[in-house]
């Protein structure tokens, strides 16, 4: 469509707003409904407070822009401080911060939640503003790449990949399985491939079977 012609479909569609006694009504109806949040997808641009630390929040850009009457289109404003959703009950947590480049949903409150986010305990609200852009909270994970590490639950097994060091720390750890490893073992400083023996002669036989 030229923009000739879209010129001309979007002065027919705006008389059509004003024309008889219902369509002034639908307009202003439609003018307050554009003006409330509701659910947007939109991209990280910062993130404070990852790691072992109270969930944070992230800096978010809308991703879907406006458009002007002549169908121009331009960026949506930043949206300053959502609360990022981590998984979590009570002490216990599966901590996946989000990274910048990350896309997800930004979803909105219906109320000012300012002071909630302030005091992180029931509040009034901060305002009488409802449905508003800076009340959003962040919900992660949508239209992103491949993943390089991971915790994959294949319905077949679990597989765990990292580029970096997989530690565990526990009062107790228990395996009622096989275990295979294609390094080296060690219990304190004894590899469990490179260790020796001192006090022996070598000879031909062979020794019993672990008792």
């Amino acid at each position: 469509m030229s923009e000739t012609d879209q010129n001309a479909y979007l002065g027919q569609a705006q008389a059509a707003d004003t024309a008889g006694s219902v369509n002034p009504i639908l307009f202003a109806i439609r003018q307050q409904m554009a003006r409330m949040a509701g659910a947007a997808l939109v991209q990280v641009k910062a993130v404070s407070a990852t790691g072992l630390e109270p969930v944070g929040f992230v800096d978010a850009l809308p991703m879907v822009q406006q458009t002007n009457g002549r169908g121009m289109l331009s960026p949506m404003p930043m949206i300053h401080n959502l609360p990022y959703l981590r998984l979590q009950g009570g002490k216990s947590a599966v901590i996946v911060d989000p990274a910048i480049g990350d896309i997800g949903l930004a979803v909105f409150a219906s109320r000012d939640i300012s002071n909630i986010k302030q005091a992180r305990a029931p509040s009034g609200p901060g305002s009488h503003r409802i449905h508003s852009w800076s009340d959003g909270l962040y919900i992660g994970g949508f239209l992103n790449g491949i993943p390089e590490e991971y915790i994959w639950l294949t319905g077949n097994g679990v597989k765990v990949q990292t580029k970096g060091e997989f530690s565990v720390s526990a009062s107790n750890a228990t395996f009622d399985c096989n275990i295979s490893t294609s390094g080296d073992v060690k219990a304190g400083s004894i590899s469990l491939t490179e260790h020796t023996h001192s006090g022996v002669q070598r000879g031909g036989g062979v020794t019993d079977a672990p008792e």
